[in-house]
């Protein structure tokens, strides 16, 4: 008599772990593409919410092939372990942000004058239909970034509009930020300077757009900056942060300018407390 042949693992054990491996390896294809070979993000996002529904469906397929495995003994367990760990990975790694999404405002456009935002010109050429508008978005947004981001206001510094406009754009150039169009200011006309860049995150390469206005006077300047989304209505407060990093650089650029001018002045005021002591040494080698 021949033993009956080995039970093999069920339907939902086998296409459980084989479900969990594609989400994963969509996913990072997704995020490989749309960082370095410049995948359009809707086609990006489109794909990872694929990913994301393999790996829900391969959970609820690693409940029923655990079920199989508790009342018929049939191998496979090692396979539902294997993609429940896969499949957790990927639906846990969204949830890293909740916290983020939910302390802070859902916006995806930031600026130092809420009421007259700098406007993009050469960068509304560059986005693709189905992107977010290049229009400030109003009131609504105004009030949001004013309560969670009071530290955001414009820079006034009491130095040559066209001077600043010089250190903002240094300050862009050190940031490695990719310039997309670039105008000094016209004091006799009063059109103020204009720096628009085109920038994405470091790993998923999302893209957003950042403009520069710089206006004023040959006595004073006031330098404005606004960061937006290109794609999404959250930003997770990426575009505070890229403004801020924006203003502390060009703060630094301009501080950079300060100590040789102090040191011009400092100098003579130590040459004259030189002298006295000198005058007192002679004095004592006489007595």
């Amino acid at each position: 008599m021949r033993p009956p042949p080995p039970l093999r693992p069920s339907f939902f054990a086998r296409w459980t772990s084989r479900l969990a491996v594609f989400s994963a390896v969509l996913l990072g294809t997704a995020a490989f593409l749309h960082r370095l070979f410049g995948l359009p993000t809707p086609i990006a996002e489109n794909l990872a919410a694929v990913a994301f529904l393999g790996a829900g469906v391969s959970l609820l397929m690693a409940v029923a092939a655990t079920v199989g495995i508790w009342r018929t003994a049939r191998p496979g367990t090692a396979r539902v372990v294997f993609a429940t760990l896969v499949s957790l990975a990927l639906m846990l790694w969204p949830l890293v942000f909740l916290p983020q999404y939910e302390r802070l405002p859902n916006i995806n456009d930031v600026t130092t004058d809420p009421g007259d935002p700098p406007t993009f010109d050469q960068i509304a050429k560059l986005r693709a239909a189905g992107s977010n508008p290049v229009v400030y978005p109003g009131a609504a947004f105004a009030q949001k970034q004013t309560a969670a981001y009071p530290d955001i206001r414009p820079i006034e510094i009491d130095r040559p509009a066209d001077e600043v406009f010089g250190l903002a754009a240094e300050a862009v150039k050190r940031l490695k930020m990719d310039i997309v169009h670039q105008e000094p200011p016209d004091l006799e006309a009063g059109r103020p300077g204009i720096i628009e860049i085109a920038d994405r995150t470091f790993i998923l390469g999302l893209q957003d757009d950042v403009v520069i206005r710089v206006g004023g006077s040959e006595q004073n300047a006031r330098l404005d900056v606004r960061s937006a989304s290109r794609y999404g209505g959250h930003d997770l407060g990426r575009n505070a942060d890229r403004v801020r990093v924006i203003l502390r650089e060009v703060v630094t650029v301009m501080e950079s300018t300060v100590p040789g001018a102090r040191a011009e002045s400092v100098e003579p005021k130590e040459v004259k407390e030189e002298r006295p002591r000198n005058r007192r040494s002679k004095n004592r080698r006489r007595r």
